[in-house]
């Protein structure tokens, strides 16, 4: 019995502490002024520091608590290895999302979720092979794909990468 009730009380304790983080983010309403972040959220949250003032606190401070994860680190470096035109297409990409309806972005998101991981990358890779068309364009092109079965999908991605590749190979100076 005394074993038992040690068990429940470890499971309780172990619970409260794991949702702390949660709770810390629904009492966190004090902004936090950028000059009183350490060094290193500063640096790896430098991307973000002319906006910093306008999010509120909340995502302030769950940004605050990302900066130590492994793969925020790795995707802000990724950001400041873009080109300023890479970074504009992104935040434009990011402005067309948030400007659809509420169920579109829940659906997108939901088909997101249920693709495996071969299906992401294949994903990814459309999105790359299209990068230089114009956003209108890409987008009937990427619905063409996605309308295609898998393997005349592949296909046609293939014959749209080597069309790019030839076009790049084309512009660059002898």
């Amino acid at each position: 019995m005394r074993n038992k009730r040690l068990t429940i009380l470890a499971l309780l304790t172990a619970l409260s502490c794991s949702t702390m983080p949660v709770a810390a983010d629904q009492h966190s309403d004090e902004p936090i002024p950028w000059q009183n972040l350490p060094a290193e959220a500063r640096s790896a949250l430098a991307p973000m520091e002319e906006r910093w003032d306008q999010l509120k606190p909340k995502q302030q401070h769950r940004l605050l608590r990302k900066v130590g994860d492994k793969k925020f680190k790795q995707g802000a470096n990724r950001w400041k290895q873009l080109s300023p035109e890479q970074r504009q297409r992104i935040k434009d990409s990011r402005g067309r999302f948030k400007q659809l309806p509420e169920e579109e972005r829940r659906a997108l998101r939901q088909r997101w979720e249920n693709m495996s991981e071969g299906e992401r990358r294949e994903a990814i890779a459309a999105r790359r092979a299209l990068s230089h068309y114009p956003p209108k364009e890409r987008q009937r092109l990427l619905k063409e794909l996605r309308d295609l079965p898998p393997e005349e999908r592949r296909a046609k991605l293939n014959k749209i990468k080597k069309a790019a590749a030839k076009n790049q190979k084309s512009k660059e100076p002898n």
